[in-house]
């Protein structure tokens, strides 16, 4: 499901309520003229312990998080036409 939203006069947006509650935090992730967000679980280490097994330290794992992250959209845009 797409929305669209718009900026205040501040420039900040309002998530629809069925994507966000108070209290959520996002990773916001500057693709050129978009932005990608990904939210981001109460507990990360706890919600990835069962999967994710690395020597590498948080701010590696970040950096390539958000590096695969827009790879992967600017493919999914180019694949549409869109960049």
């Amino acid at each position: 499901m797409a929305y669209v939203v718009k900026a205040d006069d501040r420039g900040r947006i309002k998530l629809p309520k069925d994507i966000a509650t108070p209290g959520d935090r996002f990773l916001i992730i500057p693709v050129g003229r978009r932005i990608v967000l990904l939210k981001i679980p109460p507990k990360p280490i706890e919600a990835s312990s069962s999967w994710l097994h690395t020597e590498k330290d948080k701010r590696e794992l970040r950096s390539l998080a958000e590096s695969q992250a827009i790879k992967e959209v600017e493919d999914k845009l180019r694949r549409k036409g869109v960049c």
